[in-house]
């Protein structure tokens, strides 16, 4: 097992494990660039692209109400609401179930973000940085 597919079979095993407890100082809103993801099948695993799989490289995550926006403008207005969000004092557990596909997302408190998402014969699993949004707003101005 290769050191990524090892990485990212832990996420799958740990991410029901987060703890629930509540945490007051988690920003409202991140962005996130998404690396190159993974996709999987019963015929094994390879690399993929996020343009030939039609996934955008920026994304919003509204932590409030649970919505993940697309942020590149070729895929604008499209989002996703996660049904589940689990909130520790290190890690936020956000799961899902839309248009035939279950998903999963955590994101760490140093903001890194594991995204991971399955329907019938395949997943794809990317890991993204991210930051607050009001971080990117105030270096902007």
């Amino acid at each position: 097992m290769t050191p990524r597919s090892f990485r990212v079979a832990m996420i799958l095993v740990l991410a029901p494990l987060a703890a629930s407890a509540q945490t007051p100082d988690w920003p409202a809103s991140v962005v996130c660039a998404l690396g190159e993801p993974t996709t999987c099948t019963p015929a094994g695993c390879r690399e993929a692209s996020l343009d030939a799989l039609d996934v955008p490289r920026l994304i919003r995550l509204d932590l409030e109400d649970g919505v993940m926006h697309a942020v590149t403008p070729q895929h604008s207005g499209r989002r996703t609401t996660f049904k589940v969000i689990e909130r520790g004092e290190a890690k936020i557990v956000m799961q899902g179930y839309e248009n035939g596909r279950a998903f999963s997302a955590v994101l760490d408190e140093p903001g890194t973000l594991a995204i991971s998402s399955a329907i019938e014969g395949t997943t794809f699993s990317v890991f993204a940085v991210c930051t607050d949004l009001e971080l990117v707003a105030d270096a902007a101005e």
